[in-house]
């Protein structure tokens, strides 16, 4: 049983290195069966760099954005150029997004997007007092990159695991659900941390081109493929060399069977833009798009978009940037409408974290707390979950150049998103670690309410 473990682990994270393009599926081939109405999938994109996340969502009515204003100097956008948003908070907060992302202000007010205000990894409830008597414990690594992605993709705050809140999502609902010839959990960016567990790893695609295979092999030149099939049906006697045939072999074939079923299906009517993110997700569309053919009931996709370490010119390269976002984001939504799946997806964003309000003199610098978005039609939209904080400095949150305390754990977001995916209140603490630290799983309800 611990050789079944390792061989897993092993195909996941060193196998690719045979040929270079090829990602192993670990899943075990069952038979295809019918997802019914019961379908879901969860759509992660990653925004790494650190989001500058306060220029995404802003403070709109007169006396807060003086407030924004004041605090951000020469980071903050003109008032007039806001987007605002069809929703008022307590104390009559009225909110706006960025110029550029007229599609998420859309998204928004027709009930189909909501924002996660100051959100962040904690390790457990934190006050500013604690945090600077040292008597709380902190996430590993904060204001780290490398940490902090890692620490959103695991949700343990406290401790680093090699397993991520996907991966061991999957580990739970795969035993009882169909999962096709394809891993649950595939990945346009890459084999990632966040959808790695125990006994699942990822499948990786690539936007562009759809199912990888070795080269040679089933791509116009068959001269390799005897020679291939002959070499994965020696028996190694070395279990490493064992465990990567076969492994290899059931990429291959599953790999196959994805690329049949894609080159069969419809093309979507949905036309996406031709940047690298909507790239991704159509390709993520045309993978939901044949999950009855493949016989899945869960899935999830992940997707990194770069460049967000904006230490200089914040307002320029945003304005580059989150139009791109947006309009894949629409895009994206049009297409589940077509498929007729816009209340079974449920696509959020995540990011290592929110930047300082405060500028450089050039930008802005690693924070903790920031904004992040959800979008489905399944998801209570329109609202904004969260105590969005007071933009001035030398609040109780104010860690130092606005940097904030966040108000909502990372925790909370993936507890909704796991008992939304089918995961059920006793499985949360095994899925997320430290939720009970956060929410009662015995309470009923969710953590943060975000679905219907």
């Amino acid at each position: 049983m611990k050789l079944s473990m390792n061989r897993r682990r092993f195909l996941g994270h060193a196998g690719i290195a045979l040929a270079g393009s090829t990602q192993l599926s670990t899943f075990a081939r069952v038979a295809h069966a019918a997802p019914g109405g019961d379908y879901c999938a969860m759509v992660c994109i990653l925004l790494a760099g650190g989001a500058d996340s306060f220029n995404i969502l802003t403070p709109y009515d007169d006396d807060r954005y003086t407030e924004y204003a004041t605090t951000r100097s020469d980071l903050a956008l003109p008032q007039e150029d806001l987007l605002p948003l069809s929703f008022v908070g307590g104390a009559g907060a009225e909110f706006a997004v960025h110029p550029g992302m007229s599609e998420v202000q859309s998204l928004f007010d027709s009930g189909d997007l909501a924002f996660l205000a100051n959100i962040g990894p904690l390790a457990e409830p934190t006050s500013r007092a604690a945090y600077d008597a040292g008597t709380v414990e902190l996430p590993l690594g904060l204001f780290s990159h490398s940490d902090q992605i890692a620490v959103w993709q695991t949700a343990t705050a406290g401790s680093r695991v090699n397993t991520g809140f996907a991966g061991r999502v999957a580990d739970i609902l795969e035993p009882r659900i169909a999962t096709g010839p394809v891993s649950m959990n595939i990945s346009m960016s890459g084999t990632s941390l966040f959808q790695t567990g125990e006994q699942i790893t990822g499948y990786v695609m690539d936007p562009g081109e759809g199912v990888r295979t070795v080269a040679g092999y089933g791509d116009g030149s068959e001269t390799l493929v005897p020679i291939i099939d002959n070499l994965l049906a020696i028996d190694y006697g070395d279990p490493f060399r064992s465990t990567y045939a076969n492994g290899l072999r059931d990429a291959i074939d599953s790999g196959a069977e994805l690329s049949s079923a894609l080159t069969g299906a419809p093309p979507l009517s949905t036309a996406f833009s031709d940047t690298d993110f909507s790239t991704a997700m159509r390709q993520i569309a045309n993978v939901i798009s044949v999950r009855g053919a493949l016989g899945v009931e869960r899935q999830t996709f992940f997707v990194t978009v770069g460049g967000w370490d904006h230490h200089d010119e914040v307002l320029d390269n945003q304005a580059r940037m989150l139009p791109g976002i947006s309009q894949g984001l629409a895009e994206f939504h049009a297409a589940l409408t077509e498929l007729g799946v816009l209340d079974q997806v449920t696509t959020f964003s995540i990011s290592d974290f929110g930047r300082t309000l405060t500028s450089n003199g050039r930008g802005s610098d690693h924070g903790w707390g920031g904004n992040q978005f959800v979008m489905g039609g399944g998801v209570n939209g329109g609202q904004i979950f969260g105590d969005y904080p007071s933009l001035a400095l030398g609040t109780d949150l104010d860690l130092g150049r606005g940097r904030f305390l966040p108000t909502m754990s990372t925790d909370e977001l993936y507890g909704d998103l796991a008992l939304w995916f089918g995961v059920a209140p006793e499985e949360l603490s095994t899925v997320l670690p430290n939720i009970g630290r956060f929410y009662d799983t015995s309470g009923g309800g969710s953590p943060l309410g975000l679905f219907a």
